[in-house]
């Protein structure tokens, strides 16, 4: 980890969080008064996020627009600043964001919605937000592993929150997230980046992407899936795809 990069990189990532609360004085206070321009604003403001971070995606496969949900492993608190990156979409994250600096404001101005974890009676809730954002032509992300995981296993997807999409005409959209220790060369999951581990934390793992020249963090998109299925159908074969993703992955091994 290079100390200078640090001390060159930190203060422009303090200025950029306090461009991002000036942004927020002028944002809607309502999510149905967004307009394009601000949802424009929010995904170039994580760009620069994510090149003062280091971080380079390398992308496999096609984003399919036309999928109303994209599913993923979730890795890190980074993931969601990649993903927001390339793509206007809506969150279903773990209320415990809100509390982060600015992202975490922004990820609410911006119509995150937040689930509280181990709350079975909020998912009903949530259900009918997102039914409510496919309905209004949103794009929704969801993480149906229910928490973040080491980028090593993934977790069985659970079904319930596919009950938002299931049995319609819409498109779900799996993808696969890693963070390798070095593209291509080694492919392993870069453990230090993950949160899975207890000792990890918002501040550990930024200063570790500030203190190096980059971070490479590969999504790999499988084609979109019509829903016109069970909940319970939708989780196993979009949990398949993203499975499927690692021996696509292990090919670019050099």
């Amino acid at each position: 980890m290079s100390l200078i990069l640090i001390i060159f990189r930190l203060p422009l990532i303090i200025i950029h969080l306090i461009s991002g609360i000036v942004i927020l004085i002028f944002f809607p206070k309502k999510l149905i008064e967004f307009r394009e321009i601000h949802h424009q604003i929010v995904k170039y403001w994580m760009r620069i996020l994510l090149w003062l971070f280091g971080l380079k995606i390398k992308k496999i496969g096609n984003i399919e627009m036309e999928s109303s949900m994209f599913v993923s492993n979730h890795v890190s608190f980074i993931d969601i600043i990649v993903i927001n990156s390339i793509m206007d979409i809506k969150f279903v994250a773990k209320s415990e964001i809100q509390k982060w600096p600015v992202i975490g404001r922004l990820a609410e101005k911006s119509g995150t919605i937040f689930i509280k974890r181990g709350d079975v009676g909020d998912n009903s809730i949530v259900i009918d937000k997102i039914k409510s954002y496919i309905n209004n032509k949103k794009r929704v992300a969801l993480f149906p592993e229910g928490r973040i995981g080491d980028g090593v296993t993934i977790r069985k997807f659970h079904s319930k929150l596919f009950n938002s999409i299931s049995n319609s005409e819409s498109y779900v959209q799996p993808f696969y997230i890693l963070y390798p220790k070095i593209f291509p060369k080694d492919l392993t999951s870069d453990l230090s980046l993950c949160w899975s581990d207890k000792k990890q934390s918002l501040s550990k793992i930024s200063l570790r992407c500030l203190g190096r020249y980059s971070t490479t963090v590969v999504l790999c998109f499988k084609g979109a899936i019509k829903c016109d299925k069970s909940a319970y159908e939708l989780a196993k074969l979009t949990y398949d795809e993203v499975i499927s993703c690692g021996e696509i992955i292990s090919k670019l091994k050099v």
